[in-house]
């Protein structure tokens, strides 16, 4: 199957559904503006259905991000309702993440750029070509982009790739919090409404390697997933030895690492692991809470500030 249709994130037109499995109930599309991407199910599809041209706009940067960063989201119900929620990235991120867009596949300086593709919609979370276009002359305005005037095309300037030198030595932003903990069943709860929920009103996204689709081997994954986040949860309730190892990877990379167990649980904690300030939950909804505020105290309100923030 391959149809050209109307992208069922962002309601462009220049869109392939390229596959359905389950039955037609989950879709596979390409879009030229967001990426890929998967929709499961009717549910997710009237969520997607009843979304605003500014609440799409953010669900067309939020998958566009994650196909940088190498994943096919599912655009789930409840992915919907958690991403149209956040407020949009700051004017400073927008401009970065085009300047940033702009040089990718260059292979040499003073390459010429058109920035029509649709795709620096997505990066920008652009509402219309309008408003990339103001960015566009933002970047002008500030001497990092300059005009062609014999082809009326545009030109990275020397402070420009300075600027993006600066960008790429940077701790790479993510809005990826990876979560070590048991795969009991007896915690699905715990994740679901208690660490995910946690992170996720926190402005991040929580994934668990038993949640991400893979074809790698399982420690391979666990450290690729652990590398690409800005921090770890490691919940020791049940005290899983994998735990340990991947809390301490996280620390030897010098991501911050939080720290929960089940208050029950406490007593038989490591000794290494007691000189942190663990949080002590007695249930999904005490954990969330906590966790929340302990994320934004360590690492403040995820990467989607608001632009209201901007001085």
């Amino acid at each position: 199957m391959n149809d050209e249709t109307r992208c069922r994130v962002c309601g462009g037109n220049q869109a392939t559904l390229c596959d359905t499995t389950d039955h037609g109930n989950q879709e596979h599309w390409l879009c030229e503006r967001c990426g890929k991407f998967m929709v499961p199910g009717l549910e997710s599809k009237t969520a997607l259905s009843r979304l605003t041209d500014e609440q799409l706009v953010k669900l067309s940067g939020w998958v566009f991000e994650r196909n940088r960063e190498g994943s096919v989201p599912e655009v789930s119900k409840e992915v919907v309702g958690r991403v149209v929620n956040r407020p949009l990235p700051p004017l400073s991120e927008r401009l970065d993440r085009l300047l940033l867009e702009a040089v990718r596949g260059h292979k040499r300086f003073g390459q010429q750029l058109h920035f029509k593709a649709r795709h620096f919609l997505a990066t920008t979370y652009s509402l219309e070509v309008n408003e990339l276009n103001w960015l566009v002359d933002a970047l002008v305005d500030q001497g990092l982009v300059k005009v062609v005037t014999t082809s009326n095309t545009k030109e990275i300037t020397p402070d420009g790739y300075r600027k993006i030198d600066e960008l790429r030595r940077r701790t790479k932003p993510s809005s990826k919090a990876f979560v070590a903990m048991s795969f009991d069943k007896g915690m699905h709860d715990v994740f679901i409404k208690g660490l995910q929920k946690g992170i996720e009103d926190a402005g991040y996204d929580g994934v668990r390697v038993d949640k991400t689709e893979h074809i790698d081997r399982i420690d391979d994954q666990i450290i690729a997933l652990i590398r690409e986040s800005a921090f770890i949860v490691a919940d020791f309730t049940g005290h899983r030895g994998g735990v340990y190892f991947e809390a301490g990877f996280a620390l030897g990379l010098g991501l911050p690492v939080i720290w929960t167990c089940r208050k029950s649980d406490m007593k038989d904690l490591h000794f290494d692991i007691r000189q942190y300030n663990t949080i002590d939950w007695t249930g999904p909804k005490d954990l969330a809470e906590r966790l929340q505020h302990r994320i934004e105290a360590t690492l403040g309100k995820g990467p989607y500030a608001s632009l209201a923030s901007e001085p």
